[in-house]
């Protein structure tokens, strides 16, 4: 009969464990996370290897840096005003950030921009950014995502924009490299046109790469 009650004792503390496993209690209810598997996607990763090649020499490359780790909320009386600036930073971060190699002081933003860029959330996201580093005065390079890169033409266009003062014009000729938006209506990707008949004849817009089937259009920004 001990045999038994000991197998019963067992079995009993197997339950209980499988139990105590299954219903979150104390410490782990208040922490439900999980470990995400890495930090950079396909495309950003691709990207990150070719920008330490391009950079190496004068830069280090840092990777998912929050924006209220760069740029700072002015003192001001009005706390409401302050929480509602830091807020719209507080959540947001840069891809990828240059610093100094000797000192680590930050030098430029450098964004990668994939399709992702094309819906309109993405978009207010990407303007709020650059008028951000616009009023800093921290250069912003903006770059399409492609399947391959040169590591040469990489380096020549951080150098360049990295030569002078950020200047509005600067910042809103990288806004024009941003890769096309995607379609309102199906969400297929969309190409930059030109109208040559009717009321906007001689103005550009995003066209439907789906058309005739798909006839959304995005008025493009001009430059």
């Amino acid at each position: 009969m001990e045999w038994l009650a000991l197998l019963v004792v067992v079995v009993v503390a197997i339950v209980v464990l499988r139990l105590s496993k299954l219903t979150p209690s104390g410490r782990h209810a208040d922490y439900p996370y999980t470990r995400n598997d890495v930090l950079f996607s396909v495309a950003e990763r691709s990207f990150l290897g070719v920008l330490e090649q391009a950079v190496s020499d004068e830069y280090r490359v840092f990777g998912k840096v929050r924006v209220a780790d760069v740029a700072s909320v002015k003192v001001m009386k009005n706390l409401a005003v302050w929480q509602r600036a830091f807020n719209r930073i507080s959540s947001k971060h840069f891809d990828f950030l240059l610093c100094a190699k000797d000192d680590l002081a930050i030098k430029a933003v450098v964004e990668l921009n994939d399709k992702s860029h094309g819906s309109r959330k993405r978009q207010e996201r990407d303007e709020f950014l650059i008028e951000l580093c616009r009023t800093i005065s921290l250069p912003l390079i903006i770059v399409p995502a492609q399947r391959t890169y040169s590591v040469a033409e990489l380096r020549e266009k951080l150098l360049a924009a990295l030569a002078g003062e950020v200047t509005p014009t600067t910042c809103d000729a990288l806004l024009q490299e941003q890769v096309a938006p995607l379609c309102p209506k199906c969400s297929a990707p969309m190409v930059r046109r030109l109208a040559k008949k009717g009321a906007n004849a001689g103005q550009e817009f995003w066209g439907c790469t789906a058309y005739p089937r798909c006839r959304g259009v995005v008025v493009a920004k001009s430059a």
